[in-house]
C-alpha cells in the first residue's frame, strides 16, 4: 500500500502556491475519503530550512501518514 501524509484543510492552504524545490509548486489533492493529501516524495523533498522558511515548522513533523486511497474514476 502506498503511503502519504495527511493535511488538514487549513495546512493544506498553507501549502498551496508555495515550491518544495524552488521550481514545482504544491497543489494538495483529495483522496477518496475527502481528505488532504501529501506525497511522501514531496514531504521528504521539504527541508527543515524551507519548513521553516514557509512558515510550517510546527506541524510539519507531525503529520500522520495514512494509506492513499484514490480517486478511481470510470471512463465513458
Amino acid at each position: 500500500m502506498i503511503k502519504v501524509k495527511e493535511l488538514t484543510e487549513a495546512q493544506k492552504n498553507v501549502l498551496v502556491g508555495q515550491t518544495y524545490d524552488g521550481v514545482q509548486f504544491m497543489d494538495p489533492p483529495q483522496d477518496v475519503n475527502g481528505k488532504w493529501i501529501l506525497s511522501l516524495e514531496v514531504y521528504n523533498a521539504i527541508t527543515l530550512v524551507r519548513a521553516n522558511e514557509i512558515g510550517v515548522i510546527s506541524w510539519w513533523f507531525t503529520l500522520p501518514e495514512i494509506d492513499y486511497n484514490p480517486i478511481v474514476r470510470e471512463e465513458i
